[in-house]
């Protein structure tokens, strides 16, 4: 069986599980053939290795729908692929996005006019209400269980020019109890794993779900029963779920097949740890699941050459992210026709975007703007080594690593000049002319401190954030010059099984699936809806339907 943990293990743990700290973690090899077809549901077994009124697949956002689940009295089995817990989470900044916090003023009805405009109409009002119902009392229930205590992060919503926007406000991050300082996500993963086991509830650690359990009822739909899963040994395991299953697994970052599928934007990389193949959601397509969001992601940009050898290698490593914004004054993002393509300022999530606007009209009908160059010039690198650059966390603020006065990785361009700059960058002789006369413009924008074609500057989240330095333009002119090419790349996928506001899993006939929850990047949840709330947006909501889908399941009766 899986190696599985309580109370009396978890505490044996706690070294290791320091490491959910790390900025940087090595995992399986990505699947680069993975499977993009539903797995067909198996029939109920005669007998069960495991038993659990909630069983739960995935110890990231899903956590806190375990803990919610012992908490009212249900016992609970968490299903973990890996070694640990806290998945991506554990490894996340650690921001939690919780409109109506406890913490700081705000105003319900501006945060739903907010979350209803960022969901683009791929939400629907009861999932934002509950969400805006469920958030503060979720992040309540963590600190009454496990003692994490809270504090606001001076962060800005991602869109602050949308109606009900705030700074300051809906974003909370957990305090580490030694230093009093905000920490990372495993601030709060890992208290609550130590908690649910405190309460009873079980971690099959090194155990993969493989499919759902399930019978068919009269109206034809097919009902939950459980969870066949594998342990590190290879035994298969019949896993009884007498309530429920939550699905919380992650999306499909880690399944090549299933992106390009899926994905309206190639997105090569990902921030997301190796056990998000996709699993989870074809699991629940097994079942009849109907499917959302599933072209988009949780979007980012990442240094094209290190971005694909730490897929590769499977790493998460946060330094593949070119954050060349904020305190990155002299820098540009353009396409190979030597244009810039969006405000290269903006949240990560928006400026992903700008990659996928347009393929070429003829010849191989490429992607306009991918990949792209990130350019600079030396000044650029003078500014980040006094340690205010964001490009590479682990790098004390050198941009790619390295001495503002040394040579630059391999796979950085540098020139004199920058017609030679275009030229090592491939660029044909109209795309050097629009070089030349983009930076010509830029120049001119960062003197007069605006930029009309893309606005760069005007927001605060432009600006660095509240308290942060303003100026995010200044003239591209100090020799040397460098570029290197930049790609977009997954903070994780977005799409899964379309969910309701209880969390519960949709059929492809808008009938619920009964006894079938899920949560996270397993949910075709997203924000709710398509674009990205504020920072600590991709967990919160995962974090909060898991809460609600806790408490639902717990309403039902067993299905003996």
């Amino acid at each position: 069986m899986g190696e599985v943990l309580n109370r009396r293990s978890f505490l044996g743990m706690a070294a290791g599980a320091a490491a959910l700290g790390a900025m940087s973690l090595a995992g399986c090899a990505p699947n680069s053939g993975g499977d993009a077809t539903p797995l067909a549901s198996a029939g109920v077994p005669e007998s069960w290795d495991h038993e659990a009124d909630f069983v739960v697949v995935g110890a990231g956002t899903a956590l806190t729908g375990a803990l919610k689940a012992v908490e009212q009295g249900m016992t609970a089995i968490v299903i973990e692929a890996r070694a640990i817990a806290g998945g991506t989470t554990a490894l996340s900044g650690g921001s939690v996005w919780i409109p109506c916090n406890d913490y700081a003023k705000d105003d319900r009805a501006a945060a739903k006019t907010y979350m209803t405009k960022v969901a683009d109409g791929l939400s629907t009002e009861a999932i934002i209400d509950a969400y805006l119902n469920n958030a503060s009392p979720m992040i309540n229930f963590i600190t009454e269980q496990t003692g994490v205590a809270w504090e606001i992060a001076d962060r800005t919503d991602y869109h602050e020019q949308w109606e009900g926007a705030t700074t300051a406000t809906r974003t909370v991050k957990p305090i580490d109890p030694e230093t009093g300082k905000s920490t990372n996500g495993g601030g709060y993963t890992q208290p609550q794993a130590e908690k649910f086991t405190e309460l009873g509830g079980t971690i099959l650690f090194n155990t993969t779900a493989e499919t759902l359990i399930a019978r068919t009822l009269d109206d034809g739909r097919q009902e939950v029963l459980g969870v066949i899963a594998t342990d590190a040994k290879g035994a298969s395991l019949a896993i009884k779920a007498s309530k429920a299953v939550l699905l919380g697994a992650g999306g499909f970052d880690y399944n090549d097949d299933m992106k390009a599928q899926y994905l309206d934007i190639p997105s090569p990389c990902t921030f997301m740890v190796e056990t998000c193949d996709g699993k989870g959601i074809r699991m629940a397509q097994g079942v009849g699941a109907d499917l959302a969001m599933m072209c988009y992601g949780w979007g980012n940009a990442a240094y094209k050459v290190i971005g694909e050898e730490a897929y590769a290698n499977k790493v998460v490593d946060a330094n593949i992210a070119p954050l060349c914004y904020q305190s990155d004054t002299s820098s540009m993002w353009i396409n190979r026709y030597g244009r810039r393509f969006c405000d290269e300022a903006a949240s990560y999530d928006s400026f992903w975007y700008g990659f996928g606007n347009g393929r070429d009209t003829t010849g191989e009908m490429l992607y306009t703007n991918i990949p792209a160059w990130y350019v600079c010039d030396q000044g650029n690198r003078n500014r980040n080594a006094g340690g205010d650059g964001v490009a590479t966390p682990d790098s004390g603020g050198n941009l790619w690593g390295v001495e503002a006065s040394a040579e630059p990785p391999a796979w950085v361009l540098q020139a004199d000049t920058l017609e030679e700059l275009a030229q090592k960058m491939g660029l044909d002789e109209l795309g050097t002319e629009n070089f030349l006369a983009q930076v010509e413009r830029f120049n001119r924008y960062a003197a007069e401190g605006t930029d009309p074609e893309f606005h760069r500057g005007e927001s605060t989240f432009d600006q660095g954030g509240p308290g942060r330095p303003a100026d995010c333009l200044e003239p591209m002119n100090v020799p040397p010059y460098f570029a290197a090419q930049i790609v977009p790349f997954l903070q994780g996928t977005k799409g899964g099984p379309r969910t309701n506001e209880f969390g519960q899993v949709l059929h492809v006939n808008g009938d619920t699936v009964p006894r079938l929850y899920a949560c996270g990047n397993n949910a075709g949840c997203g924000t709710p809806g398509k674009y990205y709330n504020g920072a600590g947006g991709t967990v919160a909501p995962g974090m909060v339907f898991s809460y609600i889908a806790a408490i639902d399941a717990a309403k039902l009766d067993s299905w003996e």
